[in-house]
C-alpha cells in the first residue's frame, strides 16, 4: 500500500495555495457573500435558576455560496434537499472549526449546518446548510 507521508506539500506551496483561496473568496467577480458562522463552544447550567446558557464563537466572513442542484440531491441518497446552500469559507477566517451544531446567518436567513467538509490541506471548509423554520 502506498501512502503519502508528511511534507508532501511544502510550507511555501501551502502558503501560495492559501493566498489563492483568500483571493478567490474575496474576488468581486466571483460574487462573494458575507455570512456569520456561529459555532457553539460550550454551555453553562444554572441549576438554581433552571437555565442553560450556550456560548458560541460568531465569525463574520466572506465566502463563496452555491445552491444545491437536483443532481446533488439525487446523488446524496436523501442527505441533501433542494434549497440547501453550500458555503466555501477560508478555514483561518473562523475562530472555531464548524460542526453540524453550527448555524449560518446569511442575510435574513438562518441555516443549520447539515454537513462540514474540508480540503486535504485544511485550508477551506465547505459547509452545507439548510434553512431553519
Amino acid at each position: 500500500m502506498n501512502t503519502r507521508g508528511p511534507g508532501l506539500v511544502s510550507a511555501v506551496m501551502v502558503a501560495s495555495i492559501k493566498a489563492d483561496l483568500v483571493s478567490l473568496v474575496g474576488d468581486t467577480d466571483a460574487a462573494p457573500a458575507t455570512i456569520t458562522v456561529s459555532s457553539p463552544t460550550g454551555r453553562t447550567v444554572n441549576d438554581a435558576a433552571g437555565t442553560v446558557a450556550i456560548t458560541s464563537d460568531d465569525d463574520t466572513v466572506s465566502c463563496l455560496r452555491a445552491e444545491i442542484t437536483l443532481a446533488d440531491v439525487q446523488q446524496s441518497a436523501g442527505g441533501l434537499q433542494l434549497g440547501d446552500i453550500r458555503y466555501h469559507v477560508v478555514a483561518s477566517d473562523l475562530s472555531t472549526a464548524p460542526s453540524t451544531s453550527s448555524v449560518v446567518v446569511d442575510g435574513s436567513d438562518r441555516r443549520r449546518v447539515v454537513s462540514v467538509g474540508s480540503d486535504p490541506l485544511g485550508l477551506l471548509f465547505t459547509l452545507t446548510a439548510r434553512r431553519t423554520p
